[in-house]
């Protein structure tokens, strides 16, 4: 008894059934593994992106309190160093949790391919050798997750642009891992140790950090670019196909096996959760020289 592939949606009364191929029936079943695999990577990169955005926030809000409020006590001083300890807790943590989890989402959406792992280690390999702010980053995520906190030193600066009459005064916020703190954590690395300053300004090995970790997911989107869009492709084809022989949006539309009169499978064919992937895509692109931007609050005369 040969099996009968066919789509229909789950509506009550008379409904057309589109019949498929068998072939056609497997790829779509292979669909949805992709398209969640490859939207989960999304999700924890947008995490990674809503951390460090809350950093760069609390650290302008920081500096925009001490414009307005002259007086800052050392209180204000300890509640400013533990909002931005949580907020960069939260980072390193969300960037653990990309990195821990991103070869598997990749293998998911590359089955037949067996050198995905060593891709994605190298494309890592590539940014830690590059860059001693992910080198540093990465030691101190180990750090915090083992032995201490990240921000050592807070600090307001207040300058002015120029002497002349146009000058502005600009305040800013500073906030520094310093490295005697670090060196009495012996599990701190000792490489990286001995390459840093006394002090890193973490604003700045912050941006720089995220910078490469975009590069890295821009270098992961390009891998699975191609078995991604087809399998919502295919998805796309099954939705169309199906309209010529219903006349409204097919919701509820699935495609099912059936041997003789037994339903043996069952794929629903819906697109709508795979556009936040893309509008995933759309919202975080590729992040390129954070270390050489800033945001203002400068008042521009006409």
């Amino acid at each position: 008894m040969s099996n009968k592939y066919f789509l229909k949606v789950n509506a009550p009364g008379q409904v057309p059934e589109l019949e498929i191929e068998g072939v056609r029936f497997e790829k779509l079943k292979n669909c949805r593994p992709v398209l969640t695999h490859a939207l989960a990577i999304e999700e924890k990169y947008s995490i990674i992106i809503s951390n460090f955005l809350e950093l760069e926030r609390e650290a302008t809000n920081a500096s925009i309190s001490s414009m307005i409020q002259n007086n800052i006590e050392y209180k204000d001083f300890f509640n400013i160093r533990l909002t931005l300890n949580t907020c960069l807790v939260n980072l390193l943590t969300s960037v653990r949790l990309y990195t821990d989890q991103l070869s598997s989402h990749i293998c998911a959406c590359l089955p037949n391919k067996h050198d995905i792992k060593s891709k994605i280690k190298r494309a890592f390999s590539a940014e830690y050798d590059s860059r001693f702010e992910f080198r540093f980053m990465e030691a101190l995520r180990n750090h915090v997750q083992h032995s201490g906190i990240p921000v050592h030193l807070v600090s307001t600066k207040r300058e002015w642009t120029s002497f002349e009459e146009n000058g502005l005064l600009e305040f800013s916020l500073y906030f520094a891992a310093q490295r005697n703190e670090l060196a009495s954590d012996n599990g701190f690395k000792k490489q990286v140790l001995e390459e840093m300053p006394e002090q890193v300004d973490l604003k700045l090995a912050s941006r720089i950090y995220i910078e490469a970790i975009s590069s890295i997911h821009t270098h992961v989107r390009a891998l699975i670019e191609t078995e991604v869009e087809e399998s919502r492709l295919l998805l796309d084809k099954a939705i169309q196909d199906y309209m010529v022989v219903y006349d409204r949006e097919p919701l509820g539309l699935s495609a099912y096996e059936f041997q003789g009169e037994e339903k043996t499978d069952e794929i629903l064919i819906l697109t709508k959760w795979d556009d936040i992937r893309r509008e995933l895509i759309k919202r975080n692109g590729k992040l390129t020289n954070l270390g050489k931007r800033y945001v203002s609050s400068k008042v521009h005369n006409k």
